[in-house]
């Protein structure tokens, strides 16, 4: 069976909902505040309508404000009522629609009691009701297509029993009523398609829009990680000085750790490089696992990792610890490494504490870390050394590792 493209649209899922349960949701506030200003603007019209009773039809003055008062007036402020309702939209519309498509039939029942032979030429008024059911109103097409039938049917019912009323009048009636039937229906269909059309068309572009967004989020956030050992690349660790720039603070210390895998090319010569590759991110991942989620964790270079620790209050002490518990965790891996005296993979860490405000600063604490980190290597590697004073390389002192001595 054939179906228009906007009900094949509205039909069409989105999500849990269908096309007409989401654009309904979505258009509520707007639809609703259209509808209230144009129901407010049209029983003003209506009522004052009253007046051009009474003028053309003085014989109906009566039935009018009788019939437009108690019946149409009541109607008019439940409307208004139920337009404060937490229901869809679309009943909002489909209410409003039922009044004016009730307020057609109560002013035919007007006309109805007239002798008065203007009631004929007054009657062709009544194709306005087609109007603003569909080009005024324009509630959803069904709606006005439904609506527009039955108002139709209720002019061209009544219009046999008026007052002077002959078959020549009824025909030369309905040659305007049906175009206007057809025409304004037409121009209810292609509003509504179109609305609904731009709708799904705005919520295209907002899917591309957020879809974008996350994967530009994503890309972002891969382009500040290094795809070996998924730690925090250089580039990551630019945007920590910047943000620490961003954020200075007089009172933040910050906490620097330099380690390097002891013998690396000896042991990338020996077993490959692909085996070096998993040492790397075995060594990563042990160096992750002891350093809380906030620090920053970085591969500094090829088998080089900084560990920065912002903290007010973090002591030389605790940072010591945490160096060796790295230090340790490593050991506690028992990486092979044939051509080492330890015959495991192993590293040294050099570490600074120091107070850092500026990105010239934070590079100053890492070169003092990364002497640290030299002097760890010349006393025999595998070990954690303290570089006390960060303007000051030659001011080291040792963290004892135990009873170590391998090869340089």
């Amino acid at each position: 069976m054939y179906r228009p493209a906007y009900y094949q649209q509205l039909s069409k899922r989105m999500g849990a909902m269908s096309v007409r349960e989401k654009y309904d949701i979505d258009r509520h506030d707007e639809r609703l505040k259209t509808l209230r200003l144009l129901t407010t603007l049209l029983a003003i019209f209506y009522f004052s309508y009253t007046l051009v009773d009474i003028y053309l039809l003085p014989d109906i003055a009566l039935r009018s404000l009788l019939l437009r008062g108690l019946v149409m007036l009541p109607l008019t402020f439940f409307l208004f009522a139920y337009y404060k309702r937490s229901v869809s939209i679309r009943r909002k519309e489909l209410a409003a629609v039922l009044v004016i498509s009730l307020s057609a039939v109560v002013w035919c029942a007007i006309l109805l009691g007239s002798e008065n032979e203007r009631v004929l030429s007054y009657f062709y008024a009544g194709l306005v009701f087609l109007m603003v059911l569909t080009i005024v109103l324009t509630p959803p097409f069904e709606q006005s297509l439904y609506s527009s039938l039955f108002v139709f049917a209720c002019l061209y019912s009544s219009i046999w029993f008026l007052s002077g009323s002959t078959s020549f009048y009824v025909i030369n009636h309905l040659s305007l009523g049906v175009p206007v039937l057809v025409l304004t229906l037409m121009a209810n269909y292609r509003f509504s398609a179109e609305s609904l059309r731009l709708y799904l068309e705005n919520v295209s572009v907002e899917q591309l829009r957020e879809e974008l967004a996350a994967r530009n989020e994503e890309l972002e956030r891969i382009s500040h990680i290094d795809p070996l050992t998924g730690l925090t690349n250089r580039r990551g660790l630019t945007r920590y000085a910047d943000d620490l720039q961003q954020h200075p603070n007089a009172q933040r210390c910050i906490a620097a750790m330099l380690i390097d895998v002891d013998h690396f090319k000896a042991f990338n010569d020996f077993y490959g490089h692909s085996e070096g590759d998993n040492c790397l991110r075995d060594v990563a991942n042990a160096i992750r696992d002891a350093c809380r989620a906030e620090d920053m964790v970085c591969r500094f270079g090829g088998e080089e990792f900084l560990v920065l620790r912002s903290n007010i209050h973090s002591s030389a002490s605790e940072i010591l610890a945490l160096a060796e518990d790295i230090r340790v965790k490593v050991m506690e891996l028992a990486i092979p490494h044939q051509p080492t005296q330890e015959m495991q993979v192993t590293i040294s860490v050099g570490v600074c504490v120091a107070s850092v405000v500026t990105n010239t600063e934070l590079g100053t604490l890492i070169k003092a870390a990364d002497a640290a980190l030299y002097e760890a290597k010349r006393q025999g590697r595998n070990r954690v050394r303290l570089n006390s004073h960060p303007d000051h390389d030659s001011d080291l002192a040792q963290l004892s590792v135990g009873n170590i001595n391998p090869a340089l």
